[in-house]
């Protein structure tokens, strides 16, 4: 028998890495805010420190505090000596542990596995959670796998007792708070376990304890009391353009169809079971929180997506093998013992043959989707623009739209500066932002980015904007593809311009892409 599931989880975890190698190869595209990560990882290995203010932008910033600082040492690292298939290893070994540590998790808490179970809350969990499987490699990916690591220390400690374990917390929180501010949701874990184990009655003081050494922790950062500040003001600003701060059931975006469905799935179990909260009321407030949590924001859906399998996964495996129980005994009170033969058959296909049977045959599918991947998308990075701005040796200022910004910066810095990229809460001042979507929104107003002293000597816009119509006789189009408009101000204009190939049509970009074009041993220390 245990050979038998020995193999059964090798079998699963090899499906799964192979699963998530497709997913990352399928939805290879880059995050916006890559580069920024990249940038502030070279200075710490080229200057031994980490930039505290920005030296990219020409609008008027604050002091940066980079609470993704961590990752961006370790992604800088990876990049420079692995190279992108590096990052990419990185991403996909990142996703897999996310995914064992939840199985594992769940396993854990249950008394009973069901093996197909497992094969369709897997693949169920590669659709229904786009921000691990579907998009680039990110900060968050730590935030969720410290997530789940934290509550499988917390259910050790309710189950056995292991209150030994309590001293680990800390300790990742120390790692955590320097990686990404996501830290916040291990507090809000302890908050949780602290009020729910009261209500338990049971002892919480521990968990008290817990929540001050890892509120200690957080202090220890590059940034002191002003960084721990700024991550709780960051937790609950408001982000109203950005697609991650808006709920999932608002958004007309397809990929949300299937975690939607998960959704009112999930949710109708755990209506059904809160009969039952006196058992655990632990369980049910944290399973209530994600739930809020995650209709309110894109960017919470793996909170409850990850809750929801640790903790509803026993219930379910209860009441299949309780269905089953209890057919086995009206089988048996019926003296029907063919049927019984045939419906144990039948179990057991279902139970150690299905899911290796479905595994090849998602495995066979998967390898029919890998036909010709490209090594990375960057289809709606300004891949060519940065190539015109280099190729003409343009310099100057060039006011972008704010996820164009990062890429600018790392190709063109220090001959071009940009207006701001998508650390804006970190970095920028709300004004700044309320300028440039008015401009890129053509609404009342969006002329004053055009004037001192935001006035642009570039300027690049998505080809179908609006705002096209209205730009000021005194900036020229010079350069045009597929996706943007490249704009000069009379000032930077020249008679003759080199033209690009279009980055739809060259693969060499794509080599070249992370390939930055300056270093920061060679730029004036006092700048930075």
């Amino acid at each position: 028998m245990k050979n038998r599931e020995l193999i059964y989880n090798i079998t699963f975890y090899i499906y799964i890495i192979i699963s998530i190698f497709v997913w990352a190869l399928l939805s290879n595209n880059i995050d916006p805010d890559f580069w920024a990560r990249i940038i502030q990882g070279d200075a710490f290995w080229q200057l031994g420190h980490i930039l505290k203010s920005d030296i990219f932008s020409y609008t008027q910033t604050h002091t940066w505090f980079d609470h993704e600082w961590g990752v961006s040492v370790l992604f800088s690292f990876v990049l420079r000596h692995f190279g992108y298939w590096g990052i990419f290893t990185l991403r996909i070994l990142l996703a897999f542990l996310i995914i064992y540590m939840l199985f594992k998790t769940a396993e854990y808490k249950s008394e009973k596995k069901l093996k197909i179970l497992d094969f369709c809350l897997f693949n169920l969990a590669l659709v229904v959670m786009p921000s691990i499987f579907s998009s680039a490699l990110r900060c968050h990916y730590i935030t969720f796998l410290f997530f789940i690591l934290f509550i499988y220390l917390f259910e050790r400690v309710r189950k056995n007792g292991e209150n030994k374990l309590l001293f680990l917390l800390p300790l990742i929180m120390l790692v955590w708070v320097n990686c990404h501010g996501g830290c916040v949701s291990g507090l809000g874990l302890l908050c949780i376990y602290t009020i729910g184990e009261a209500l338990n009655k049971k002892s919480f003081k521990k968990y008290i304890l817990t929540l001050f050494a890892c509120l200690a922790v957080m202090f220890i950062n590059p940034y002191g009391i002003d960084y721990v500040k700024f991550i709780f003001m960051a937790s609950t600003m408001p982000r109203p353009f950005v697609t991650e701060w808006i709920s999932p059931f608002a958004s007309s975006n397809p990929i949300f169809f299937w975690f939607k469905l998960y959704y009112i799935f999930f949710l109708f179990i755990l209506i059904i079971k809160v009969k039952d909260y006196k058992n655990d009321i632990t369980k049910y407030i944290l399973l209530f929180v994600c739930a809020y949590l995650s209709f309110v924001y894109i960017k919470n859906i793996p909170f409850f997506v990850i809750t929801s399998i640790i903790f509803l996964y026993s219930d379910i495996c209860k009441r299949i093998y309780n269905i089953i129980d209890n057919n086995k005994e009206r089988l048996k009170k019926e003296n029907n013992n063919d049927l019984l033969l045939t419906y144990e058959k039948r179990l057991n296909f279902i139970h150690n043959i299905l899911p290796y049977v479905c595994m090849v045959l998602f495995t066979g599918f998967n390898a029919f989707c890998i036909i010709q991947p490209d090594l990375c998308y960057l289809r709606e990075q300004p891949v060519s623009q940065a190539e015109f701005f280099k190729i003409n040796n343009l310099n100057g200022k060039i006011l972008a739209p704010m996820e164009l910004g990062s890429y600018l910066a790392y190709k063109l810095f220090p001959n071009n500066l940009i207006y701001m990229d998508g650390r804006y809460e970190e970095v920028y001042f709300n004004k700044e932002k309320e300028l440039l979507d008015k401009f890129y929104n053509a609404q009342e107003g969006w002329e004053e980015i055009l004037k001192e002293p935001y006035k642009p000597d570039y300027i690049i816009i998505p080809i179908d904007a609006l705002i096209n119509d209205y730009i000021p006789v005194d900036y020229k189009s010079v350069y045009s593809d597929e996706k943007y408009i490249i704009y000069s101000s009379k000032e930077k204009l020249k008679d003759m311009y080199y033209m690009p190939v279009p980055s739809s049509l060259c693969r060499g970009y794509t080599k070249q892409a992370f390939k930055k074009g300056f270093e920061f041993n060679k730029i004036d220390k006092k700048s930075l």
